[in-house]
């Protein structure tokens, strides 16, 4: 008790001895492009930044991220304000960093298909683990989403699953995951973008639901997330006109403070999605819109998808420009400097406090690359595969030889790899990671190029092999995978083949009500490597 007053007394001494542009640049976490390494210290020491989102774009091993952010903390340092750098990564399981190096697992959905929340716990420990030892404090995650939308565009393999009670309680044993791992975690999007039709990183979506339907159907999650002690809520960029007609979530007071704050009672940091989706920016003015996000109650503003503005070549300036609005706003009265105080308190008083902003960076080489996570993450893409449709009983296989055919186009494939560090950042297509591992497993198998689908479905091969049809689908900012090109092929492939044909779906199982007529339907749940690694071996030992 004693310890923590003085902490107080002296966060309380430092924000009086603060000017207001060192007091609002600690309420910001901003992004930088590739290995500008030297704007990142210029944020730090001439805009006083709170924190960094870090992406695949900024540093792709363990090694450099554990160079980058000695770097980045020893800057912070030198100030007035030594408190360390919040710094926040998207290793969630369907998104991921330092993705050659550190261990994915299968993702969410996986995880919600494998039911075994001691799993869950240890996948988010194993990356709070290897994110800590490199100095990357926090985990923007769990996504605590309900796909109560299944063709939502953008969350999908991000979540635990479509049930409200299942969901909830592997967000528990997320964010307790992420404690024993020693980071601090995020549950998001608050409160709830499982039920979208559109990607907020394009537009702002409207969900017509009323208080009673969003407490039955999408706050559950967020509730076992604050009975877990997560540290931080991330808000989504949407509208729910019956709560609040005029504001969209982080900018809603209605949501932050009534429903979040008073009615959930959550007293942690409150983190708004990126200001820079287009959901904010096609509606709001920069500056403006981070004055309005801390006045509805969010503490700290992030701004991690200056790859949008990029293009332009100006997303520094805008960054700068939305700081210096925010300064002007409180010089002027227009936002109350005792807003920025409160959250300033509530930020210093994890940074002193938190062992995960206190421990340094270490035991690399134990935390990546370790047998047990490589293990770990084996079982849990194991245990999630489901045989969904078994109709003609064609599974196990009854031939010692099959027919494999990818059904996404590899012209399409570039973005999944080039996701320009918000995203899956696979460097491996997941059809040649499971080609790979039949390869290995010396398994007989066909291989059929996509180019010559046309050419495989009009030739109706007489023989009775069974065709292996592999779906896929990537949750990726702004991008929409061939999910509509695949079914096509798919149902040609049934129509042609009928019961031979066996859908292998490195995704969820969301595209069966397009299947009447399949008869075979095996999902994975994750189109991460390790799934497609899981799935081969099941072919092999049919």
């Amino acid at each position: 008790k004693t310890m923590s007053n003085k902490v107080d007394k002296r966060i309380a001494t430092l924000i009086s001895q603060m000017s207001i542009t060192e007091k609002v640049g600690q309420l910001f976490m901003l992004a930088y492009t590739g290995n500008d390494v030297d704007y990142a210290k210029q944020l730090i020491s001439e805009h006083h930044v709170g924190g960094f989102y870090i992406s695949n774009d900024n540093a792709d091993t363990h090694a450099d991220a554990f160079e980058l952010t000695k770097i980045l903390n020893f800057e912070a340092q030198k100030r007035v304000c030594d408190a360390p750098l919040l710094i926040g990564v998207d290793q969630e399981g369907a998104w991921s960093v330092l993705s050659k190096t550190s261990i994915t697992g299968p993702g969410n959905l996986a995880l919600g298909s494998a039911n075994d929340l001691s799993l869950t716990k240890d996948i988010y420990q194993m990356f709070g683990t290897e994110m800590a030892s490199v100095g990357y404090n926090t985990v923007l995650g769990p996504c605590s989403d309900v796909n109560s939308n299944l063709n939502n565009p953008i969350i999908g393999v991000r979540a635990f699953g479509e049930q409200v009670a299942p969901v909830a309680k592997h967000v528990h044993a997320a964010v307790k995951g992420l404690k024993a791992g020693n980071v601090m975690s995020a549950a998001k999007h608050f409160p709830g973008h499982g039920d979208t039709s559109e990607d907020t990183h394009r537009k702002l979506p409207s969900v017509d639901k009323s208080l009673k339907q969003l407490i039955k159907e999408d706050l559950l999650p967020f509730k076992a997330a604050i009975d877990a002690g997560v540290d931080i809520i991330m808000t989504a960029h949407i509208l729910y006109p019956q709560i609040d007609p005029t504001y969209p979530a982080t900018l809603s007071s209605i949501i932050l403070q009534d429903i979040l704050r008073k009615q959930m009672g959550f007293k942690g940091i409150i983190l708004t999605d990126s200001m820079n989706m287009w959901a904010m920016r096609k509606n709001y003015e920069p500056a403006e819109a981070a004055i309005m996000a801390f006045r509805a109650g969010a503490n700290i503003v992030m701004l991690s998808e200056e790859v949008y503005e990029n293009s332009q070549g100006n997303y520094k300036q805008k960054q700068q420009a939305t700081i210096k609005g925010v300064i002007q706003a409180v010089k002027n009265g227009k936002l109350a400097e005792n807003i920025i105080d409160k959250s300033l308190a509530l930020i210093l008083g994890y940074k002193y406090r938190k062992s995960s902003f206190n421990s340094v960076p270490n035991l690399i080489e134990s935390a990546f690359g370790n047998q047990q996570h490589i293990k770990l993450a084996a079982k849990a893409a194991k245990a999630a595969i489901k045989i969904v449709r078994n109709k003609a009983d064609a599974w196990p296989l009854k031939y010692d030889e099959f027919y494999v055919i990818p059904t996404s186009n590899p012209a399409t494939q570039d973005k999944i790899l080039e996701c320009r560090g918000i995203g899956p950042n696979d460097d491996r297509l997941v059809v040649d990671v499971l080609v790979e591992r039949l390869v290995k497993n010396k398994t007989n198998f066909k291989f059929v190029e996509y180019s010559d689908i046309d050419q495989f479905i009009e030739a109706g091969r007489k023989n009775n092999l069974p065709i292996i049809l592999i779906t896929e689908n990537y949750p990726i900012a702004g991008y929409d995978h061939d999910v509509d090109a695949q079914a096509k092929i798919v149902a040609r492939m049934v129509d042609q083949y009928g019961d031979r044909v066996i859908v292998m779906a490195l995704r969820s199982d969301y595209e069966l009500n397009q299947y009447p007529n399949l008869s075979t339907y095996i999902c994975a749940y994750s189109s991460r490597p390790v799934s497609a690694q899981a799935i081969a071996d099941m072919l092999s030992a049919s």
